[in-house]
C-alpha cells in the first residue's frame, strides 16, 4: 500500500460510495474534481484489503473500481460518435457524481436523524389534553422536512434484507438516477393524482435506490412540481400533483 496513504480497515466504511466520500472529503475537493485528483489511485489502493472481506462485500468495492477504471480510461479517449448522437445516453462520470450527491444527502439525513434522536433520549412531552382528529389535514409546509425524514428512515428500517449468497457477480452501469425517478413520479402523479410516500419504494430497493428516490422527491417539492399533504400525525404521507407539474 502506498506509504502516504493512512491504513484502516474497508470493513470500517457502510460501502463503496462511503470509502470514496471519505478520500473526497480527506482531500477537500469538490466532487466534480474527483477524476482529474488522485482519488482514482487512492481508492485503488484500498482494494489491497479486498481480501478480508466477505464475497458479497468485496464485490460492491471491486465494481465500483471497476466502474472508476472505466471513466478514467474514456476520459483518454476521445467520445464515440454514437455516445454524442444518443440522446439518452448517460455519462458513467456524471451518474456516478449524481450517485455520490446522493448518498451524500442520505448520509447527512442519517446523521441528523441520529442527532435528533440522541437529543429526545431525555425528553418527556405532557399528554394531549383533546384527541385529535383524524379526519383533519395537516400540510408540510415551509422548512419542516421532519416527518418526510422520519418517513424516509422508517423506509429504510423497513427494508427486508435478503440472505447472503455467493455468486457471480455481473459489472454493470448502474442506470437507477435522479433524472429518471423524478420523471417516474411525475407520470405516475398524472395518471393516479394522489400517490402514497411509502408506495414509492419498491419492497426489494436498495438503500442506494431508496435514497435517490426521495432525493427526487425533495427536488420536485423544492421546484413546486408536487404537494406533500399529511392527514393525521404519524400517518402516511399523500403525494398530489401541483400546477403545471407536468413530467419533462
Amino acid at each position: 500500500m502506498c506509504s502516504h496513504i493512512p491504513l484502516f480497515k474497508l470493513a470500517r466504511f457502510e460501502g463503496p460510495l462511503d470509502l470514496l466520500l471519505h478520500l473526497v472529503s480527506k482531500a477537500k475537493i469538490d466532487l466534480q474534481d474527483i477524476f482529474v485528483s488522485e482519488i482514482t489511485e487512492q481508492y485503488l489502493s484500498y482494494m489491497e484489503e479486498i481480501k478480508e472481506l466477505d464475497m458479497d462485500r468485496a464485490s460492491e468495492f471491486l465494481n465500483m473500481a471497476a466502474t472508476l477504471l472505466y471513466i478514467k480510461s474514456r476520459s483518454l479517449l476521445p467520445a464515440r460518435r454514437e455516445e454524442t448522437e444518443d440522446e439518452n445516453f448517460v455519462d458513467p462520470e456524471t451518474e456516478l457524481i449524481e450517485r455520490l450527491r446522493a448518498y451524500k444527502l442520505y448520509k447527512e439525513a442519517s446523521e441528523r436523524l441520529a442527532r435528533m434522536e440522541s437529543g429526545a433520549s431525555g425528553v418527556y412531552y405532557k399528554l394531549p389534553e383533546e384527541i385529535i382528529d383524524a379526519d383533519q389535514e395537516i400540510v408540510i409546509e415551509g422548512t419542516d422536512t421532519d416527518a418526510l425524514y422520519l418517513a424516509f428512515l422508517s423506509v429504510l428500517k423497513n427494508r427486508k434484507k435478503e440472505p447472503v449468497q455467493y455468486r457471480n457477480v455481473e459489472i454493470r452501469q448502474d442506470m437507477f438516477s435522479i433524472r429518471v425517478q423524478k420523471k417516474k413520479i411525475l407520470e405516475r402523479l398524472q395518471r393516479e393524482k394522489k400517490i402514497s410516500f411509502f408506495s414509492l419504494f419498491e419492497e426489494k430497493a436498495t438503500h442506494m435506490e431508496i435514497a435517490v428516490t426521495f432525493i427526487a422527491l425533495l427536488e420536485l417539492w423544492h421546484i413546486s412540481k408536487l404537494m406533500i399533504n399529511q392527514r393525521a400525525a404519524f400517518g402516511d404521507i399523500i403525494l398530489e400533483q401541483q400546477n403545471g407539474g407536468m413530467a419533462d
